[in-house]
């Protein structure tokens, strides 16, 4: 039985997080780097294809910063 709020989410952990926007580039769906120059991120994953953006944003993240929590297989 899947509980709510089980599903797959997006974290960013801004300790690690230098502002690069590389994710933005990787998943505009679901990062954007403000004018503020404050990152700003959809946390729940709501389709197959959320979920591949973000696959691809944690992949190239070159501080490590973005990272996929929750049940991750749908």
């Amino acid at each position: 039985m899947k509980l709510p709020g089980s599903g797959p989410r997006v974290s960013v952990d801004n300790d690690r997080c230098e502002l690069y926007g590389i994710c933005a580039m990787e998943a505009p769906g679901l990062f954007d780097l403000g004018r503020d120059g404050r990152l700003r991120f959809r946390k729940r994953l709501l389709d197959p294809e959320d979920m591949t953006q973000a696959i691809a944003a944690a992949r190239v993240c070159p501080m490590q910063a973005v990272v996929l929590r929750g049940e991750l297989d749908g």
